[in-house]
This record gives structure tokens, C-alpha cells and sequence, in this order.
């Protein structure tokens, strides 16, 4: 959800302020505001400048000196036709053209063009200036109704379809906010309308997926879908963060897989094991990579061509054998699990998956009773299924 704070005066410089906000993914970020009075108006004025420091000083110097000059400037005159006319559809594809932030990953920007695929239909004629907070609540009814639907079929659970999820729907509504106080930011509507998300803590997920359903999804997909899912299942990392993943990035001689901290979601640099089932795909990949004559410098590829995703393999196979409710995200959960269940320590567990905290490594270990009766099948003989024996077993 994101946060705003106040508007702070930067030191030394008249009239330029910096605000602080939080994204929904938890970072901090800047933007500087230009704020004075108005000389034709007489009204003060608050122009946003972007959130580059040198960029947003050069940008107030200006504004500052068409303010003085003559009788002022009209600041609102070239702003009110685009008031009046510009849609969400356009205002979205603007911003995906000319307006990402640049420390974005790859996998952000994506999640955002699925979003803006689902919404568009909704909101995508409409004028900015149109969409209030009553008409986002009609959406969030309506698509909380809908049915999840996989290659022009809904998705059925006990012969019953399954509707979109909430924290998808919380997803969906998260960047058509972000537009809107974005607009709101750039004047282009008086305000944005109020968009509170509900909370998703209570809603956390707990599906990992069982040892014979990995082993099930394998034997239903293509070699190279296989590569993939076993990296996912091996690793810990996001489905993503897979597909993009250079060689350049794996040091086979120490055993690692290398993420720097500019690549990943928590930009916090992760060092993750190489386990040898996955050491194993990438010597294959090296063998086939090098009968290729022309190939990019990614790890995954097929025929030689990167991979982009393995969404419709993964679904196909998970139809094929009757596997409900799992997701590619889950895969992550499963191997933190696994090496929690394994007895690996928590602070090796948290750098590998590049957890900050011990409350967020614990909300991806989630212990099924598979892991429980492993993890105690040496020193229990009960969960071997023989009785101890307690006087043999007490010492007085």
C-alpha cells in the first residue's frame, strides 16, 4: 500500500520541497515539488519536478523565471484541454512509454502490464478526470465474481469455477492508484480518488507443493518448461528472476548463483546455492547452448532463444494430472520450506531468499506434515511406527 509523507524543504534551495512515498513493494523513493506564489494569480502554485534532485533544481530555476517575467505566467492554460481530455488507456500507455521509474526490475513492469491488461477494458475509455472511488468499488465487486479462465476456459475446483483472487484483484487496483496519484501529482486531475486496499495479512498463502507433485508436474512438461521449474523448485528464486538470469551471474566454480542487488525485487544482493540437480540442467544447457550457433548470453533458452516464461506449460501440466491452487510463486514458498525442513540455519535461508527480516523468512515456511514426519523420522521411533519403550528408554 503506499504511503506518502510531508513535504520537506530542501536545504538551500527557496521553493523546492522533496516528498517522501513508499511503493507497495515497501521502498522509498523522492520526488521534488517546485512550491511559490503565483504572480498573475496571485494562488500558490505546487509544480512536480520528478524525482531526480539536479533535474527538479533546473526545472524550479525555470519556472521561477517565467513566474517574474512580465505579468506572470499562466501555469493552468496549457493544462486544461489534457484535464478534459486524456483517458486512463492513454495515460497508461504514456506511462509505460515515457514515465517507468528506471530502478524498476523487469518483473514489476510486467506484473504492471497484466494489471493494465485486465483493467483496460474497464477503465480504459474513460476520461481520468471520470473514474471515482464509487466506480473502482463497482470494479472490485464485479472482478471479484469473475472466473479465472485458462485458455478461453474457467478454471473448475470440484466441478464449481474458480473466482479471481482478492490479493490479484488488491493487485490490479495497487497500480490503477499509482496512476491516478500520478496524474493527480502531474496536475493532469485536481485529485485522485481514494482507493483504501484491504489487507492481505490475514490472507497469507500456505500452498507449497508436495514432493510427488513436483515429481508429477515434471513428468508432464518439456525438457526445456523442466529446466526452469527445477531452478524455481532448487533455488528459491522468482519465476522472473529465472527467465532473465545471464550466465554472467553463475559462478560454477564456487558454486553460486550471484544476484546483485539491482536484479531482484528487495534490492538486497542474494548468493543462492547451487544444488547438483541444478548444476546438473546447467551443464546440459552448456552442452546444448554451445551447438547452437547464435545464442543470447541467458541461461534458459530453448532451440537457443531465451525463454520468457513457462506460465502455459506449468498450467497444461498441472490440468493434465488434476493439481489445484498452485501457483509458480508458490514454488519459492515450497524451497524455503524445504531447506527450513532440511535444518538449514535461519540467517543462511534469509540471505539466499533475500529476506530482510525473521518475520518475513517466516511467512514462507510453511510446514505440511510431510516435512514434520521427516524431519522427525530419526529421532522418533513413534513417527517410525514403533512403540518406545519407556522402561528400557528411562535411566534412575
Amino acid at each position: 500500500m503506499e504511503q506518502k509523507q510531508k513535504f520537506k524543504r530542501v536545504k538551500k534551495v527557496p521553493h523546492l520541497y522533496e516528498r517522501r512515498y513508499q511503493t507497495a513493494s515497501g521502498e522509498w523513493r523522492s520526488k521534488f515539488y517546485g512550491i511559490f506564489t503565483c504572480k498573475l494569480k496571485g494562488k500558490r502554485r505546487v509544480e512536480p519536478l520528478g524525482g531526480d534532485l539536479g533535474a527538479a533544481k533546473e526545472a524550479l530555476a525555470l519556472l521561477l523565471a517565467e513566474n517574474i517575467k512580465g505579468d506572470g505566467k499562466d501555469f493552468d492554460a496549457e493544462r486544461e484541454p489534457q484535464k478534459q481530455g486524456i483517458t486512463f488507456a492513454e495515460w497508461a500507455r504514456d506511462y509505460f512509454k515515457n514515465k517507468i521509474d528506471p530502478e524498476k526490475h523487469a518483473g514489476g513492469v510486467e506484473r504492471e502490464q497484466r494489471s493494465f491488461k485486465t483493467i483496460e477494458p474497464y477503465f480504459g475509455d474513460r476520461l481520468l478526470s471520470d473514474i471515482k472511488r464509487s466506480t473502482i468499488m463497482e470494479y472490485r465487486a464485479k472482478r471479484l465474481q469473475q472466473p479465472i479462465m485458462r485458455r478461453g476456459k474457467p478454471v473448475m475446483i470440484d466441478g464449481e469455477s474458480r473466482t479471481v483472487s482478492f490479493p490479484t484483484v488488491n493487485r490490479e487496483l495497487a497500480f490503477l492508484r499509482y496512476l491516478l496519484n500520478m496524474a493527480a501529482d502531474d496536475g493532469i486531475i485536481e485529485a485522485a480518488p481514494s482507493v483504501n486496499l484491504k489487507t492481505e495479512k490475514d490472507r497469507k498463502r500456505d500452498r507449497v507443493a508436495s514432493e510427488q507433485e513436483y515429481k508429477s508436474l515434471l513428468d508432464n512438461m518439456p525438457r526445456p518448461a523442466q529446466r526452469a521449474l527445477i531452478a524455481l523448485y532448487e533455488t528459491a528464486m522468482r519465476a522472473n528472476e529465472v527467465m532473465r538470469l545471464p550466465w554472467s551471474m553463475v559462478d560454477e566454480k564456487a558454486g553460486f548463483i550471484r544476484l546483485p542487488a539491482d536484479y531482484v525485487k528487495e534490492k538486497k544482493k542474494r548468493t543462492v546455492p547451487i544444488s547438483p540437480e541444478l548444476r546438473r540442467v546447467l551443464d546440459e544447457l552448456k552442452v546444448e547452448q554451445k551447438k547452437v550457433a547464435s545464442i543470447s548470453s541467458r541461461v534458459f533458452t530453448r532451440n537457443g532463444r531465451p525463454m520468457t516464461s513457462i506460465r502455459t506449460a506449468f498450467e497444461m501440466a498441472k490440468e493434465k494430472i488434476g493439481i489445484e491452487d498452485l501457483r509458480l510463486h508458490d514454488l519459492r514458498h515450497t524451497c524455503i520450506t524445504n531447506w527450513a525442513a532440511q535444518g538449514i540455519p535461519q540467517q543462511a535461508i534469509m540471505a539466499a531468499a533475500g529476506h530482510h527480516s525473521i518475520q518475513q523468512s517466516n511467512a514462507y515456511v510453511n510446514m505440511k506434515d510431510e516435512h514434520l514426519r521427516d524431519a522427525f523420522k530419526v529421532s522418533t521411533p513413534v513417527i517410525q511406527g514403533n512403540a518406545l519403550d519407556v522402561r528400557r528408554a528411562v535411566s534412575y
